[in-house]
């Protein structure tokens, strides 16, 4: 379960009207950790800081919208807004008079238990209305900080992704506050800030209507995304993991095919996301160093009919005519659903998460064209595992008897030692196609 955590005052906790439309709102992989401290489906109200006014505010669709963004995981949402609480009451051992509640206090109570079912991925904070004076605006991106540093610590993570959002626009005094949130992000490490441009009050001038408070939501997980793509959780540090890509500067980790360089053309950089451009004018790339036993992980998605691979253990190979060529076993990446060649279940061997001519993948679930799947390949040895969208679709040894006849059988006969090379680099294919690839990671089994 990954688990995020809702902070702040009476604009988190949720203030919108709970009309039918969004009363049957839910998810079937979104949880909420309720009063009791167990998991239930999550509805609106989230939070119970003042039950007889909850209402609808932004963490069912932040938890909803985290959901689509990946098809494997399930959203654990833990309220812990007060309405009412000022920063200055965020702090450890803190009692805040005008509610009767402890709220830094009372959230690590319910954070600990929630970390006894999952991983604690994220926190979404909003909150200041109630510091919106020169007085309290002047000293509230320090105390924002302590608090930062306080969750973090109490999880474990120092870089554990807060997004914070702007307050409503139709009170001039809180802009005092939006004014030092806009600071945020060049002062600490791993924030965003979200906007609330355009969002609207529910009659009170002070609550976001339910309409406001769900966009609120889906720009929450727009922040969120934005800093757990390419990012690296204090576990997964511990267990080696490394990114290949930092959704900034691929030429850290990778080069063209041809050259010591990444190419100029061919390959762009969005948001967070490294695209290959149609064309066929970057070429393939390939990792600067060469791994042996490893777990590759990446997100990817395509654009209509394309056709590209990740190709691994690649390396110098002499052909039957004496030439040398760089190639490797290959993980295909096609359109199943459009790609003329694999349409309508045509040569699995050539289809998505096949050992691209040898082995065809078997119980795979692919998500529909334009959504984002996420691939692994996990190499030990002479044994390696395709995995799709969470499930192992093919497993062989490299080497074998059956690895061998089938090669015999394929273009790939032309390459002596074709797939049994120790170490590779690895390789994202260019094959004309518009494709997109972020959250590239590994982790070396070998220990080296």
């Amino acid at each position: 379960m990954h688990i995020y955590i809702l902070m702040g005052q009476s604009n988190m906790a949720g203030r919108g009207q709970v009309t039918e439309q969004y009363a049957i709102q839910q998810h079937s992989r979104v949880r909420m950790l309720n009063q009791a401290g167990e998991w239930v489906t999550a509805v609106h109200p989230l939070h119970f800081d003042k039950p007889s006014i909850a209402g609808v505010g932004p963490g069912l669709t932040f938890g909803m919208a985290m959901a689509e963004a990946d098809p494997n995981i399930t959203i654990g949402l833990v309220p812990c807004a007060v309405g009412g609480t000022s920063i200055a009451s965020w702090a450890p051992a803190v009692y805040d008079k005008a509610t009767h509640t402890h709220p830094f206090d009372d959230a690590e109570q319910r954070i600990r238990k929630a970390m006894e079912t999952g991983n604690v991925k994220g926190i979404i904070w909003h909150q200041g209305e109630g510091d919106s004076n020169e007085k309290s605006a002047k000293v509230y991106l320090d105390k924002l900080q302590k608090l930062i540093r306080g969750v973090r610590a109490l999880v474990g993570d120092p870089e554990l992704p807060f997004v914070a959002g702007q307050l409503g626009r139709y009170r001039n005094n809180y802009q005092l506050i939006n004014k030092e949130l806009d600071k945020l992000e060049a002062t600490v490490p791993h924030t965003a800030v979200v906007s609330s441009e355009g969002l609207w009050h529910k009659g009170d001038g002070t609550h976001f209507d339910s309409p406001s408070a769900s966009e609120l939501g889906r720009r929450f997980s727009e922040g969120m995304l934005s800093l757990q793509h390419n990012y690296l959780g204090a576990m997964e540090k511990s267990a080696g993991w490394e990114l290949l890509f930092d959704g900034r500067d691929p030429n850290i980790r990778w080069r063209s095919i041809s050259n010591d360089r990444f190419p100029k053309e061919g390959w762009t950089v969005e948001p967070g996301t490294l695209v290959l451009l149609p064309g066929r004018m970057g070429r393939d790339i390939i990792t600067r160093e060469q791994f042996t036993d490893f777990e590759l992980v990446l997100d990817y998605k395509l654009a209509d009919s394309a056709n590209t691979g990740i190709k691994y253990f690649v390396s110098e190979l002499k052909t039957v005519e004496g030439k040398t060529a760089l190639n490797g076993p290959e993980f295909q990446i096609i359109d199943d659903s459009k790609h003329e060649t694999v349409r309508d279940g045509k040569s699995p061997e050539t289809s998505t998460g096949s050992l691209y001519l040898l082995y065809a993948p078997k119980n795979k679930v692919l998500n529909e064209p334009g959504k984002w799947n996420r691939i692994k390949i996990v190499a030990k040895g002479k044994s390696v595992e395709h995995w799709l969208n969470g499930k192992k679709v093919l497993s062989y040894e490299r080497g074998s008897d059956e690895f061998s006849k089938l090669v015999e059988r394929t273009k790939f006969r032309e390459y002596k030692g074709y797939g049994e090379a120790s170490s590779g680099y690895i390789l994202i294919q260019d094959h004309h196609d518009k494709a997109y690839f972020r959250n590239i990671k590994i982790r070396r089994l070998d220990g080296k």
